[in-house]
C-alpha cells in the first residue's frame, strides 16, 4: 500500500481525477480566477508591443513571440520552484492543476446559450456567445448560434481539458502551466482579429504543436461515445487538412451534424470549409453535444486509470 501511495504515476492519477471530480461540480468564479490576471496581461501587452500595421511581419512574429515569453517563462520557472520547495507538494500540483482546466466555466455559459434559445432571447444568446468566441455573432441566426456554441465547447474540451491533463500527466503542473498559459495568449490574440494575424503566428503554432496529440485523443473518445462510424467518415471525406477542421469532423460525424463553414471576423467574412455529418444543427443537438463531452470525459477518466496503472506496475520493482 505504501508502494502505491508513494509512486508517482498513483499520485499524479489521484490529483488528475480529483481536479476533474471538483471541476465538473464548481465553478471558479471568473472576476477571481487566476488566469483572468493573465488575460489583463496579454491584453495589456498586446496594446504596448504590437507593432503598427506599417511594420513588417517579421517584426510581428518577433514582438508576439517575445512578449508572450517574457511573461509566460518566469513565471512559470517560479511556479516550478515554489511547488518544488513547498512542504505539500502534492497539493500545490491539484490547485494548480483545477485552476488550469476551468471548464465549468465554459460549459455554464453553454447552458446560458441553451436557456435563452429556449426562451427565443437570440439577443441574450448573441451576447453570451461573443463572450466565448471570437468571431461576430451579431446576425447570427438561432441555428447559427447553436453552432457556434457548440464548436467552441467542443474545442474547448479538446484543447482546455484534454490537452491540459495530458501534459500534466506527462511533465507535471509546470509544463501544464506553461501550454495553459500559450493558449490562452493564442486566444487573447486570435490570429482573426485586425493585426494579429502575424504578431500571434508564435503563440498560435507552439500552441496547436503542444495540443495536435492530445486534441485528437479527445476528439477519438467524443466519437466513440457518440457514433464512431460515422465520425471516420466524416474525418475520411473531410478535404481540410488543418487540425480545427479535422476534429470538427470527427466531432460533426459522430453527432450527425454540419460543423464549420463561413464565419465573420471584425466585419470580414471567412469561408471555412462546412465539415462532420450530413444534416443541419438543431436546437437538441446541443443537449446531445454536451452529454456527449461528460461521456467522452469520463472514458477519458477510465483510460487515465488503465494508463498510469499500467505504468506504476511496470516501474514497481
Amino acid at each position: 500500500m505504501d508502494d502505491v501511495l508513494s509512486s508517482s504515476p498513483m499520485q499524479a492519477l489521484a490529483i488528475a481525477l480529483l481536479a476533474i471530480a471538483i471541476n465538473s461540480v464548481w465553478r471558479w468564479p471568473e472576476k477571481y480566477h487566476p488566469l483572468t490576471l493573465f488575460r489583463l496581461l496579454a491584453s495589456g501587452m498586446a496594446q504596448k508591443v504590437k507593432p503598427n500595421a506599417e511594420e513588417s511581419p517579421r517584426q510581428h512574429r518577433i514582438s508576439g513571440g517575445l512578449g508572450a515569453f517574457v511573461l509566460i517563462a518566469p513565471f512559470t520557472i517560479l511556479i516550478a520552484m515554489l511547488v518544488y520547495m513547498a512542504e505539500y507538494p502534492l497539493f500545490f500540483d491539484a490547485i494548480i492543476l483545477l485552476c488550469l482546466l476551468d471548464f465549468a466555466q465554459a460549459k455554464q455559459q453553454y447552458r446560458r446559450i441553451m436557456t435563452a434559445l429556449a426562451q427565443d432571447k437570440k439577443l441574450l444568446a448573441r451576447e453570451i456567445l461573443a463572450t466565448i468566441v471570437a468571431r461576430d455573432c451579431q446576425k447570427l441566426s438561432e441555428l447559427g448560434i447553436a453552432k457556434a456554441a457548440m464548436e467552441s465547447l467542443l474545442l474547448r474540451f479538446y484543447y482546455q481539458v484534454c490537452a491540459v491533463i495530458f501534459w500534466f500527466l506527462i511533465g507535471g503542473p509546470a509544463i501544464a502551466l506553461g501550454y495553459r498559459l500559450l493558449l490562452l495568449f493564442s486566444w487573447e490574440w486570435h490570429w482573426r482579429k485586425p493585426g494579429y494575424h502575424w504578431f500571434g503566428l508564435p503563440v498560435r503554432r507552439l500552441s496547436q504543436l503542444l495540443a495536435i496529440v492530445p486534441a485528437f485523443i479527445g476528439a477519438l473518445l467524443f466519437s466513440m461515445v457518440t457514433h464512431p462510424v460515422r465520425a471516420f467518415s466524416a474525418l475520411n471525406h473531410c478535404k481540410e487538412k488543418d487540425p480545427t477542421s479535422l476534429l470538427l469532423a470527427l466531432s460533426g460525424g459522430g453527432l450527425d451534424v454540419t460543423l464549420g463553414g463561413p464565419a465573420i471576423y471584425g466585419g470580414n467574412m471567412v469561408r471555412y470549409a462546412r465539415v462532420g455529418g450530413s444534416r443541419k444543427v438543431k436546437y437538441s443537438d446541443m443537449s446531445h453535444c454536451l452529454h456527449g463531452v461528460s461521456h467522452a470525459l469520463l472514458l477519458m477518466c477510465g483510460l487515465i486509470i488503465i494508463i498510469m496503472t499500467s505504468v506504476h506496475v511496470f516501474l514497481s520493482p
